[in-house]
């Protein structure tokens, strides 16, 4: 699973970036800062071996916080947001939730096959 960690990571680094320099709002990094601290574990994930089924909980973790945020935002104030700040909370929700479900998919996999 750190392939396709990497991949979801990549769009999110580049929706963050993109979202900040259209906007120059810090805030607007934070589907950035997600998606850098995936790809750090998934790095990591790729170069210990050991380490590869921790390293992806963590990253589980990450995702199920990196769709939580933006899932609690769009419900409490969806209607007052900018479009620009609902496209990068709903891409960061689909990113973020993907990565998720697959990574769940990938543990039960696991698990089943013990």
């Amino acid at each position: 699973m750190p392939k396709p960690t990497l991949l979801f990571a990549t769009p999110l680094i580049a929706l963050g970036v993109g979202a900040f320099l259209s906007s120059g709002s810090r805030t607007a990094l934070l589907p950035a800062y997600a998606g850098l601290v995936l790809a750090i574990l998934a790095g990591l994930a790729l170069a210990f071996e050991g380490g590869r089924r921790h390293l992806m909980h963590v990253a589980a973790v990450v995702a199920l916080l990196g769709a939580l945020a933006p899932a609690t935002t769009l419900g409490i104030r969806a209607a007052q947001m900018s479009p620009l700040a609902l496209t990068v909370n709903v891409g960061m929700l689909v990113l973020c939730g993907g990565l998720l479900a697959l990574l769940l998919r990938s543990f039960l996999a696991a698990r089943r096959a013990v």
